[in-house]
């Protein structure tokens, strides 16, 4: 175990004890927030500071147990990254050596410095077995406080360029300057916790929206940019409101509504001649127009529709194409079916004007016509369609894949964010 030592500030001759000797390098006078150099017998005055050092969360020299050894608290260093701050506390126990604290914006975490370091590239690294993901650029940190005593030569100013990694809760994060690469592990801590551990926090400044990119030059720092979850609920809302918005739209575009019903006969094996079911009216300069195609119960059919849009003012025919079959069998995973007995043809920018509607339909068996017999009190096998046409239709598939497109963004982030490498 190391011996705390009492030494003399140079620069307002108060005493303090240096609770980590032959460790500590730096140490802040806690009098007159001076930086003092501590590696040596004779303690070096580095930098005299005008006014005493800066207010913490925990005081320093404070004792606390956590997981079941008592750290002392021997450094605090207030960390920015140019939009946020944060403060990141030195622990000391003589037997398990260094540990973090870090809080930021009421949120705590506990950091151990790795001495195995992480492989992998930029983007995944893979840490004892575990997969972890980059959840940030490399972002550059600035110290701007120090106060207490730290194991290497720390002072306000000192710039690192960190990154941070990622696996559920659990956070790497990576530190570096030109001299060195470090790596600490993160969880989170409950902040009662910390109460009952070091005794209440004084209370912290507002929460700010905005969290920070970086890290700190300590190879701890922030777990993820809180603000984050704010803008991931801000983007799932406007995409809702777009598509809600644009739903309102496609129906107002989709115009008045002509409809026209009627049945037609269609004998298995052969075709029937078009036939006119009605006529409809678009009276829009474009319209979409949705023909459906219901029929009776069958087994092992399917029938062809060919449908004719024809203007009684021109005489041109807009065309389309309706498909209804249903199958089904057993085989040596038991019953099967396929198909149905339902169908919906979209005819899309069909122009203003007045259309008779006409239907040609073929139906067939499966696998070979039915062999047909007139019969005297059933007569030949035929399929009854009823037929639905209608204008101010609206394209549901174009408004899904809206939604889906605006969700996506969205939810890919939701995905990363929560995702865990096996």
């Amino acid at each position: 175990m190391t011996a705390a030592r009492a030494i003399t500030c140079p620069a307002c001759g108060g005493t303090i004890e240096v609770r980590a000797a032959g460790f500590s390098v730096n140490l802040a006078c806690v009098h007159c927030g001076s930086l003092l150099d501590v590696s040596r017998p004779e303690v070096a005055l580095i930098e005299r500071h005008a006014e005493a050092a800066r207010a913490y969360a925990l005081p320093l020299g404070t004792r606390g147990v956590l997981y079941g050894d008592e750290w002392a608290i021997v450094g605090a260093t207030l960390r920015s990254d140019g939009e946020a701050s944060w403060q990141e506390f030195l622990l000391f126990n003589p037997y398990r050596g260094y540990r973090w604290l870090v809080l930021f914006e009421g949120d705590w975490q506990f950091g151990t410095p790795l001495s195995d370091r992480p492989q992998g590239d930029g983007v995944r690294i893979v840490w004892r077995g575990e997969g972890y993901a980059a959840v940030s650029d490399p972002t550059v940190t600035t110290n701007q406080a120090v106060a207490g005593e730290f194991y290497w030569r720390l002072a306000a100013g000192d710039t690192a360029q960190c990154t941070l990694f990622e696996r559920g809760d659990e956070v790497l994060s990576r530190e570096c300057t030109a001299d060195e690469e470090n790596w600490t592990h993160l969880v989170p801590l409950p902040g009662a916790l910390i109460a009952e551990a070091f005794g209440p926090a004084p209370t912290q400044p507002g929460r700010r929206r905005s969290a920070p990119q970086g890290f700190s030059a300590a190879g701890a720092g922030p777990q993820r940019e809180t603000g984050d979850r704010d803008d991931l609920v801000w983007m799932f809302g406007l995409a809702t409101i777009t598509a809600i918005v644009a739903l309102f739209a496609m129906v107002l575009l989709a115009g008045p509504v002509s409809v026209v019903t009627g049945r037609i006969q269609v004998p298995v094996g052969s075709r029937t001649q078009p036939e006119r079911i009605g006529t409809i009216t678009v009276t829009r300069p474009y319209q979409f127009v949705t023909i459906t195609a219901d029929t009776d119960d069958f087994h092992n059919r399917w029938v062809d529709l060919d449908y004719s849009l024809v203007d009684r003012a021109t005489q041109q025919s807009t065309d389309a194409y309706g498909l209804v079959e249903y199958y089904t069998g057993t085989d040596s995973d038991g019953a099967w079916s396929e198909g149905g007995h339902r169908t919906e043809t979209m005819i899309s920018r069909v122009p203003r004007g007045t259309y008779d509607v006409y239907v040609g339909a073929e139906a067939h068996g499966w696998p070979s016509d039915p062999v047909q017999t007139p019969d005297a009190w059933y007569g030949t096998e035929t399929i009854s369609v009823k037929i639905d046409a209608r204008t101010g239709a609206m394209s549901w598939g174009m408004w899904v894949t809206l939604l889906l497109g605006l969700l996506a963004w969205p939810g890919l982030i939701l995905w990363w964010r929560n995702r865990e490498d096996d």
